[in-house]
């Protein structure tokens, strides 16, 4: 079982009941991930926000009502989980472009998307086989503290360079744990909920825990986790992290038997010697916790039981 088929199951669970109060984060609770991680796997599998797809779902199966039912628009706005009838009939109209009635009168047919095409159109979208593959080690890393510059993202992500920027010219107050080495954490444990994702990014070095903190510096604390690890060939000279990020969160994570890890809600760039903003022939590493799929299952959640129900749909 992987994260795709774990979708494919969330995606069978929302048809079945799309007359309910449903967020992302009842169906992650559902399906064992961290709501962050559904977020993520969710939105990579359908191209759509979560958000975004229960309103098409909804609507879709009300236009199949409409035109091969004879129950009223009334009971079909309710069935649908929509809240009222004016609520339905605006989203129905600007979706459409007629109201929920003209549909009933002229019988006008769309295309409906089965799960199953779906499933089928991420596998096409994404490529498996492209020419950019990698392929992660995995390790075990001890707790560590990390002291730098934080800022947000839904600020704009010019402050990214910023946080470096202020990072840089501290480095002579801080004590350093390795003079080589730096890290750029972005930490998904607040808003990572907000559409599009936000996050907060924190330029960083390596400290011991008891080490003076210079003003308008941040600590942060990193709990031992497992974590996947990705190697970037290039100095960033044509957007590599960037598509080294699509590519672990869009190709490897949806097809992979492993899930993003719940206690430390974050991943993070690694700059060691390898790294020369200057050379082509620079490297750097990505750390993604993880755990595997399996575990949770072991564990007994809540997920592995609907599962269990779920795998032959």
């Amino acid at each position: 079982m992987n994260n795709l088929q774990l979708i494919e199951s969330a995606l069978c669970y929302i048809d079945e009941h799309l007359n309910e109060n449903i967020t992302f984060e009842r169906l992650a609770e559902i399906f064992g991930y961290s709501p962050f991680h559904f977020h993520k796997i969710f939105s990579s599998v359908t191209g759509q926000t979560i958000t975004d797809y229960l309103r098409k779902r909804r609507l879709m199966y009300a236009h199949m009502d409409l035109c091969e039912t004879e129950k009223t628009v009334t009971k079909i706005c309710y069935d649908n989980g929509f809240g009222s009838i004016q609520s339905f009939n605006r989203i129905f109209k600007a979706t459409y472009g007629m109201l929920p009635s003209d549909v009933r009168k002229e019988k006008i047919k769309i295309n409906y998307k089965s799960i199953q095409t779906i499933i089928e159109g991420y596998t096409k979208r994404i490529p498996f086989k492209g020419e950019y593959i990698m392929e992660p080690k995995f390790v075990e890393k001890d707790e560590f503290v990390l002291v730098g510059s934080r800022k947000y993202t839904g600020n704009g992500f010019q402050v990214i360079g910023e946080t470096w920027e202020e990072l840089k010219s501290n480095l002579h107050k801080i004590k350093r744990k390795n003079p080589n080495t730096m890290y750029g954490f972005e930490d998904y444990s607040e808003d990572f909920q907000k559409e599009p994702l936000q996050f907060y990014y924190m330029a960083a070095v390596e400290v011991e825990s008891d080490v003076d903190i210079p003003d308008g510096m941040c600590m942060k604390r990193i709990p031992k986790a497992y974590y996947a690890v990705f190697t970037v060939n290039g100095n960033n000279a044509n957007g590599e992290i960037g598509k080294a990020f699509r590519y672990i969160y869009d190709v490897w994570l949806p097809s992979s038997e492993y899930y993003l890890s719940h206690e430390v809600c974050a991943d993070f760039e690694y700059y060691d010697e390898r790294w020369d903003c200057q050379s082509s022939s620079a490297q750097m590493d990505l750390y993604i916790p993880v755990h595997k799929l399996l575990d949770r299952r072991d564990a007994g959640s809540e997920n592995g039981r609907y599962i269990e129900k779920t795998d032959n749909i």
